[in-house]
C-alpha cells in the first residue's frame, strides 16, 4: 500500500506540472501577456534537443532491463514460467536458499526420495542428487530441464560419463541441485539422526502423504518400477523396512485406491511392492500424464529402444 501510495502522488504531481503548462498554454492571462509563449522567452523545439533526450532515456531503459525480462519470462506449453535467474547461481549461500517451494517440485523431489535419487548436508543446507545409468540420459535431461527453469540447479547440461566397476565397464549420467537451507526438513525426514549422532538409512517420513502425489508416484515408477509380465507392476522398495512398506502402502490404498501386495524380496527385512494387473485402469490414467516416454514399458505400454 505504502509503495502504490507512492505511485499516486509521484502521477499527481505530474499531472500538476502538465496542467499547469497546458493551462497557461491555451488560455494564458494577461500577466502573461496574452500570449504564449510569454513575450521574451524563447521556446525549444520540442522535436529537436527534447525528442533525443527523450529517444536516449527510453532505449537506455530498454537495453538495461529487456535481457533481464527475457530470462525471467518465458512461455513453456502456453503457461507463464519464471526462471528466476538470481538463484540459478552456486554462488548464493544456503543459509539465503530458504524457498519458499513450489508443491509440485517438492513432490517430484520427495517422489525421487522413494526411487533413486538421494540427498546430502552439510551443517547449513541439505541438496538433492539424481543419479541414473548412461542409457536414461534422456530422463535425466528432463529432471535436469523441470528444476532449471525453477532455478534449482546450474545450467551445465547433464553428460553421460563412464567408470569401472568390478573389472566392468559402466556408464551413468547424473547431477545435484544447489543447497538449500529450507530443504533440511525433507533430509531430516528421510534420514533421522540417532541420540548418538549416527544417521539412519533412508525411511518414509510420517508426512509423506501429503507429497504422494501423481508427479512423486510416476517419478518413483520410473526410478525404481519394473513390470512383471503377467504379474503387473512392482516397485522395488528393499531399502525401506517393512514397517514403512506398509505405511505407504496404506497410503496409496487410502489416497487412490489402489490396492497393493507386499513380497519378500530375498534378502533379510527387504521387500517389494506389487500392484496387480486388476490395478491398471486406476494406476496408469493418475500418472501416465507424468511419465517420460522412455519409461512408458514399465507400464507395459512399449519398449524402451537401445541402440
Amino acid at each position: 500500500m505504502g509503495v502504490a501510495l507512492f505511485i499516486v502522488s509521484e502521477a499527481l504531481f505530474f499531472v500538476a506540472i502538465f496542467w499547469t503548462f497546458f493551462h497557461s498554454a491555451l488560455s494564458p492571462t494577461v500577466e502573461l501577456g496574452a500570449m504564449w509563449p510569454p513575450m521574451g522567452i524563447e521556446a525549444i523545439n520540442p522535436f529537436e534537443l527534447p525528442l533525443l533526450n527523450t529517444v536516449i532515456l527510453l532505449s537506455s531503459g530498454n537495453v538495461k532491463y529487456r535481457p533481464k525480462w527475457e530470462n525471467m519470462l518465458k512461455i513453456n506449453n502456453k503457461s507463464l514460467t519464471f526462471n528466476l535467474s538470481i538463484l540459478t547461481t552456486s554462488r548464493i549461500p544456503s543459509t539465503k536458499r530458504i524457498g519458499p517451494h513450489n508443491h509440485e517440485v517438492l513432490c517430484l523431489l520427495v517422489g525421487s526420495l522413494l526411487g533413486d535419487g538421494h540427498m546430502e548436508k552439510d551443517h547449513l543446507g541439505s541438496r538433492f542428487c539424481f543419479y541414473q545409468k548412461g542409457e536414461h540420459i534422456e530422463y535425466v535431461l528432463w529432471l535436469h530441464e523441470f528444476l532449471l527453469k525453477r532455478g534449482y540447479c546450474k545450467e551445465d547440461i547433464p553428460k553421460i560419463h563412464s567408470r569401472i566397476i568390478h573389472d566392468k565397464l559402466n556408464y551413468y549420467c547424473r547431477f545435484r541441485t544447489f543447497t538449500f537451507s529450507s530443504f533440511n526438513w525433507i533430509y531430516d525426514g528421510f534420514y533421522p539422526t540417532f541420540p548418538s549422532g549416527q544417521i539412519s538409512k533412508k525411511i518414509i517420513p510420517s508426512w509423506i502423504e501429503e507429497y504422494l502425489s501423481p508427479l512423486a508416484l510416476a517419478i518413483w515408477i520410473m526410478d525404481d518400477g519394473g513390470w512383471i509380465d503377467n504379474r503387473g507392476l512392482k516397485i522395488a522398495t528393499n531399502c525401506f523396512t517393512l514397517k514403512d512398506v506398509k505405511f505407504i502402502a496404506s497410503i496409496l490404498e487410502r489416497k487412490y485406491n489402489l490396492k497393493t501386495a507386499i513380497h519378500s524380496a530375498g534378502g533379510i527385512d527387504q521387500y517389494n511392492i506389487y500392484f496387480p494387473k486388476k490395478n491398471l485402469p486406476i494406476l496408469v490414467p493418475l500418472v501416465l500424464p507424468y511419465m517420460h516416454p522412455y519409461f512408458l514399458y514399465k507400464l507395459n505400454m512399449v519398449k524402451p529402444n537401445i541402440s
